[in-house]
């Protein structure tokens, strides 16, 4: 499933290094730092995971990394489940795309983006669509 993450993207407050990134950046207290600014992220109006079925998608694909249990999936809350994901598509933007991002992704260097992908270097879930000009993550991969 591509989840739409145009709408996140477009958001001012939304730095995919305040939301992702290491200890060697932040300090010691960096999972805390954008582990809270995502939290933040995903208090205000939702604008990702707005339907039951993305949540759900999502949340597969999260059981299939392998990073957290079925218990402790299902203790999340619908604000947690969106602040990681919030983190998961900061991360990838940041690995992809590095941290000095032009305004919008139709400027971002999609072809530089693409070899990546095939050589394994990124994660490969970031899809831009030139014709409608929105970027969505996806989730199958």
């Amino acid at each position: 499933m591509q989840i739409n993450i145009t709408p996140i993207l477009l958001r001012e407050s939304f730095v995919p290094w305040e939301m992702s990134n290491s200890r060697a950046n932040l300090g010691d207290n960096a999972g805390k730092i954008t582990w809270n600014n995502s939290l933040a992220q995903a208090e205000e109006e939702p604008l990702v995971l707005t339907t039951a079925e993305e949540v759900n998608a999502f949340l597969g694909f999260v059981k299939g990394s392998g990073g957290w249990t079925d218990e402790e999936i299902k203790k999340w809350t619908l604000k947690e489940t969106r602040a990681l994901f919030i983190q998961w598509v900061a991360a990838d933007i940041r690995e992809g795309f590095g941290d000095d991002l032009p305004d919008y992704p139709k400027d971002w260097d999609w072809e530089e983006y693409q070899q990546d992908s095939e050589a394994g270097r990124v994660a490969s879930r970031l899809f831009f669509h030139a014709d409608t000009g929105q970027l969505f993550f996806e989730l199958g991969m």
